[in-house]
């Protein structure tokens, strides 16, 4: 009888070890998850910033070449910052809301 008693505490014991290993599995499986959930998250708003920025730098590019050409800057000064030739009066009417 001893030795059943042994062989039963014994597989209760193993019981409560796998039982332990399992939550502890368990919890770094639900851990990891959630990490690889916040990078997804994360990625996806870097590579929406990507794209935003990316769209500016081409806005830009072109405001450059747009800027290199003399017409355009006279124009684009005179419309943004009341620029005037010579002898001309410039006056700014308020602009109508739609």
């Amino acid at each position: 009888m001893a030795k059943k008693q042994r062989q039963s505490r014994f597989r209760k014991l193993l019981g409560f070890v796998y039982v332990a290993i399992s939550f502890v599995l368990i919890y770094t499986l639900v851990v990891r998850a959630q990490r690889v959930i916040e990078q997804k998250k994360e990625y996806n708003t870097l590579v929406e910033q990507r794209d935003g920025l990316l769209k500016e730098k081409k806005a830009l590019s072109q405001e450059v070449e747009l800027l290199n050409d003399d017409d355009y800057v006279v124009r684009y000064a005179r419309e943004n910052y009341i620029f005037s030739k010579d002898g001309e009066e410039v006056i700014k009417l308020p602009e109508l809301k739609k």
